[in-house]
This record gives structure tokens, sequence and C-alpha cells, in this order.
């Protein structure tokens, strides 16, 4: 796992938002400033299964929220192998945890009035023939 700066349990809950919002799938890991670890199974944008130290499940929720800050990444696509017991569920998740999924922003298109004339494109330069291009060099 990388090494980052160590980010606050808000920051790190933002980032697992950003995660939700751009409905990735994947385990989203947690280091905390306790030396303890959490991880999230992530399925299209959706919380399935928790585990932080040794909780699980919704307990692992309530033991995370205690915890200052620390580190995280996500890895895409890599599906872990969680117990039954750490399954969660979706939306109940995101209100014990404080978070909604942040969805990313979309470019807005400019959209032009009907009857506004099109730029025209722009000619190439004419090419000229029978031209006897010299070139200086820096020399005499």
């Amino acid at each position: 796992m990388e090494r980052h700066s160590p980010l606050t349990l808000d920051q790190i809950l933002t980032q697992l938002a950003s995660v939700l919002g751009h409905k990735q799938t994947g385990t989203f890991y947690i280091a905390t400033d306790n030396n303890t670890s959490c991880r999230f199974a992530v399925n299209a944008g959706k919380l399935t299964h928790c585990t932080h130290h040794r909780d699980q499940g919704e307990a692992a929720l309530r033991s995370l929220l205690e915890t200052q800050g620390g580190s995280c990444s996500f890895s895409e696509n890599q599906l872990i192998r969680f117990r039954a017991e750490a399954a969660i569920e979706h939306q109940a998740s995101l209100g014990r945890l404080g978070i909604q999924p942040i969805m990313p922003v979309r470019p807005k298109v400019l959209r032009l009035p009907v009857n506004t004339p099109r730029p025209q494109a722009v000619a190439a330069a004419p090419v000229l023939t029978g031209v006897n291009n010299h070139f200086y060099r820096g020399g005499s």
C-alpha cells in the first residue's frame, strides 16, 4: 500500500464518498492512526461489507467512527473475501458514517441558439511554389 500523509476521519470518509459517487468496484482500505485497519467492499458504488480491527459489519462501522484519522487507498476491481458477518446495508451505512456519494462533475455543454452562425473553418496557408527559401543559419 502506498504511503500517504495522515488524513482526518472526515477526509477519509470524503474519499470513500467519492469512490461511491463514481460507482466504482473494489476494496477501500483505511490504516487508522490507532494502528488498526479497516476494509470496505464496494460493488458498483454500493457498500456491501466492512471490517475494522476485529469487528465486522455494523460493529466495524461503530468502531471506525471512534478513530481520529489515518490514511486510505482504493484498489479498483480488487475484490477480497469477507465473512457473511461483515455484510452491511448500503443506505444504513451511509447514514451511520454521515456521508453521501459525491457525484462526479460533468462538464457543461455549450449550446448555441439555432440561428447562430457557425464559425468558419480557418483556411490553410497557401503553399508557395517556385519560391527560393533561404534560411539564415548564423554564419557569415
